[in-house]
């Protein structure tokens, strides 16, 4: 059954760092969740929508602290839960096993209880193990950026015909969530930047770069726990797949002019003065009474490869790229195994100058890491690039040029020591296929009289 739920809640966006799924309350204790109890008091739209292949079975000691009477707030820190209620909450105790949508969500096994005051439990966790949660179940978590933002627009477009009495708070919430929603996340925007003296630029001479790059993400997460073996009732992940895809658009421009002469690798972040990770919403979903909570942190890359020898000359030359591309991961049966579905096209012009030997390549890569993580410690890193690429040149008597466009695309997926492995000892032993150029294709080719050459005029 396919179910979107109303789950959406105005998090404040951070600088992602972690997927989590948080299960589990003691009125549920071994029992199955169904979707159909989802809260139906929220007032924003769900970020996307949960497909629950398989309801969820949770453990004995699974607990969700906010969805017991008698609670009232959640403060998360270092191996550290306070918990604040009314005096009615029922006691926690060492082995229990918390999940909770506080801070950024969290799944926690109680390993000390000590009480502050009447209202309030300081509990001393360590990070549990997804078994300890659910012993079976099967999902699948989607988000969709441009979905997202196109709901969001028309929650508030109803909100303001309605009049609603909280509409000016809920439409508030709704913008924020809207800016956050990364529909394109411009990872790059670099306007007339001038290259360093490593690329062979001189007094003589000058070189410079804009280069946009945005990502319309779409994430797909999916979890599958159940029995290992129909005479073995010990609960082991069977699935983790993690996808990323969307469209990645890369544009490059170069102009130069006067003498230089070099090659060089540029970082292009570092040009533009450094570009931190950028925020998506943190995506709250209910399954029942069972928060589902999606993290992910994006991490832009861009640099760019020149050679470029002119004397005198001028040239400018300009490339794009499209992406449509489908990247991730999948462990399954004890086995890591890649997804890459990429497709592109290409665009771009060039044209030079005064007459004289010349000859320019310049190959913009940019795109992102997209780092997943469940319980904030399982989960690999996907990267995805888009490359663009124009070269020019002359030859004797110096009359014209030629030109040519190409891309491609590239990805690549890897495990972070002592986070990829996480609590379920998962890694990437039996990965072979890591870093892949996944597709090159050759885009429009130029050529044409050089400007400004008056003595090429008499040529037959």
């Amino acid at each position: 059954m396919k179910t979107t739920l109303p789950g959406g809640r105005a998090l404040a966006a951070r600088l992602l760092p972690a997927a989590l799924l948080a299960l589990g309350a003691p009125g549920l204790a071994s029992c199955v969740v169904d979707s159909s109890d989802a809260a139906d008091h929220a007032e924003l739209p769900a970020p996307g929508d949960v497909d629950v292949v398989r309801p969820l079975k949770l453990s004995e000691r699974a607990r969700v602290p906010e969805k017991e009477p008698g609670f009232v707030a959640a403060e998360l820190g270092d191996h550290e839960l306070v918990i604040t209620h009314d005096g009615t909450l029922p006691p926690f105790a060492a082995g229990d096993v918390l999940g909770g949508t506080a801070g950024d969500g969290y799944l926690a096994r109680v390993v000390r209880v000590r009480a502050l005051d009447a209202t309030r439990v300081a509990l001393e966790t360590t990070p549990a193990d997804l078994t300890e949660f659910i012993t079976e179940g099967h999902f699948h978590v989607h988000y969709d950026a441009r979905e997202y933002a196109r709901a969001l627009d028309e929650h508030l477009a109803r909100a303001r015909e309605l009049g609603e009495e909280d509409g000016d708070q809920i439409a508030s919430q709704a913008e924020a969530l809207k800016i956050s929603s990364g529909a394109s996340l411009k990872l790059l925007e670099l306007s007339s930047a001038s290259l360093p003296a490593s690329c062979g630029v001189t007094a003589h001479g000058a070189a410079v770069l804009d280069v946009t790059a945005e990502l319309s993400p779409v994430l797909d997460f999916e979890v599958h726990v159940g029995p290992r073996g129909k005479m073995n009732p010990v609960p082991e992940l069977k699935q983790l797949r993690f996808v990323a895809s969307g469209r990645l658009d890369v544009s490059a421009k170069l102009h130069g002019a006067g003498t230089v002469t070099g090659s060089c690798a540029v970082d292009l972040l570092e040009l533009a003065g450094g570009v931190p990770s950028l925020p998506l919403p943190t995506l709250t979903f209910w399954v029942g009474p069972v928060p589902v909570v999606v993290t992910t942190n994006v991490v832009p890359t861009a640099t760019a490869d020149l050679a470029l020898s002119f004397t005198a000359a001028e040239i400018e030359a300009e490339a794009q790229t499209t992406a449509e591309l489908e990247a991730g991961v999948d462990y399954r049966d004890e086995t890591w195994s890649t997804i890459w579905e990429p497709s592109c096209s290409a665009s771009g012009t060039a044209s030079v100058g005064a007459p004289g030997a010349i000859t320019a390549s310049g190959k913009v890569s940019a795109g992102a890491e997209l780092r997943a993580r469940l319980y904030g410690v399982l989960g690999p890193n996907v990267g995805v690039q888009a490359y663009a690429r124009v070269t020019a040149e002359t030859a004797p008597p110096y009359c014209s040029y030629d030109a040519r466009v190409d891309g491609g695309v590239r990805a690549y997926a890897e495990a972070e020591a002592g986070v990829s492995v996480g609590p379920l000892d998962l890694t990437f032993k039996t990965l072979d296929l890591v870093d892949l150029e996944l597709l090159h294709f050759d885009g429009p080719r130029a050529s044409g009289p050089l400007r400004d050459a008056p003595e090429c005029d008499a040529e037959p």
